[in-house]
């Protein structure tokens, strides 16, 4: 048995339903991932991390795929009332939300520097709503029988009704498929998800590493000096550090096989650590990260050393720390156990020991720290 009957304008409706419950379906998954902070899947590195920490994130405070469940839940009702000749509603609709995909899509591509997977494939989905719109919008009413005759209006009845029960059908597998396989990925990303210090044995913080502050509750950050939510995040837990609202520990996690620089960068603030300087570097490095990103590595390693001459220190004394094993090391050390943490990227933040799920903003942090504080 079919789901949908053959009347014109059945399949235009069904892409029209399918798309918008994908939407719907991606939308979810990312509001998850924004409220419990929970690692997923993404196949563009960093990027869904960094997008996620821009704030373009959170307009008006609202997290962004909470407006997509919106979007995408009245998507699928329109897709299906057009059979009751909602057509216009729901071309509009879809206009609209191709425009706020397009908008997005460039936020990434020119503004923030990364692009989020799923923020692309909801993208993908609202530009195949559109085209199922189009479709409804320019196939007549009905092809069944045209004519005006008592045999003809039962017969455009029987077929509207088989497109109803076919539509019905349509978004109950769809809504069904589409919820199991993010479902999966969820429960994927949770088995996946680095496990607490408790658990591995692992030192959060030696006491080697770049510390800062003097508060009673400890955050540990991981961080790549290359990554664009890193140049978000560390500024912030730096001028939270700098009041005495917690004590910072740095930890390097330079993600080479996506940032170029990200090691050159690690050995540089490092190096700068051997003369006390370590968060002052750190924060030449977020604020002038654009400007040497992309440079080649001599290019690198000149841009470096002339920032420490810049921070006022000894740039021999710097250079040779730069180059030495000892600090190679360090870095290395630090990476080992990022990797042995099985981290999801940068930034990971641990408060009180714990890793931070929450918002990337000082009211979250400050609310996970007065926590921490509580507990402890």
């Amino acid at each position: 048995m079919t789901i949908l009957s053959a009347t014109s304008g059945a399949r235009w409706r069904a892409l029209a339903l399918l798309s918008a419950i994908f939407g719907a379906g991606v939308s979810v998954y990312l509001l998850v991932e924004y409220t419990t902070g929970q690692p997923g899947l993404c196949l563009t590195g960093s990027g869904c991390d960094e997008v996620r920490a821009s704030a373009f994130a959170y307009p008006l405070g609202i997290p962004m795929p909470l407006l997509g469940v919106a979007f995408y839940g009245a998507a699928s009702w329109l897709a299906y009332r057009s059979l009751q000749g909602g057509k216009g509603l729901l071309l509009a609709a879809a206009v609209a939300g191709v425009t706020m995909s397009a908008v997005l899509t460039a936020l990434e591509a020119f503004v923030i520097g990364a692009f989020c997977t799923w923020c692309l494939a909801s993208a993908a989905a609202s530009l195949l709503l559109l085209v199922g719109a189009v479709g409804v919008w320019l196939s007549p009413a009905t092809d069944a029988a045209a004519g005006t005759s008592s045999r003809a209006r039962q017969q455009r009845a029987r077929a509207e009704e088989a497109d109803r029960d076919g539509m019905r059908r349509l978004g109950l597998w769809g809504g069904t498929l589409t919820g199991a396989l993010f479902a999966a990925l969820l429960a994927a990303g949770a088995l996946g998800a680095g496990p607490g210090a408790a658990e591995t044995g692992d030192d959060l913080a030696p006491v080697g590493a770049p510390r800062l502050g003097t508060g009673a509750v400890m955050v540990v950050e991981f961080a790549d000096f290359q990554c664009p939510a890193c140049a978000v995040v560390g500024p912030m837990l730096q001028q939270m550090a700098e009041a005495g609202e917690m004590t910072l520990v740095f930890r390097h996690f330079p993600l080479t096989t996506i940032h170029a620089n990200a090691d050159a960068s690690a050995r540089a603030a490092e190096a700068a650590e051997g003369q006390g300087a370590f968060y002052a570097f750190a924060e030449a490095l977020y604020a002038r990260q654009g400007e040497w990103s992309n440079l080649g590595a001599a290019e690198a390693d000149a841009y470096f050393a002339a920032l420490a001459g810049e921070l006022g220190l000894d740039v021999e004394a710097w250079r040779s720390a730069y180059r030495s094993a000892e600090v190679r090391s360090a870095v290395q050390a630090d990476a080992s156990a990022a990797m042995g943490l099985n981290l999801p990227g940068t930034p990971t933040i641990y408060i009180g020991g714990e890793l931070y799920k929450g918002e990337r903003s000082v009211a979250g942090f400050r609310a996970a720290i007065a926590g921490a504080a509580a507990a402890g």
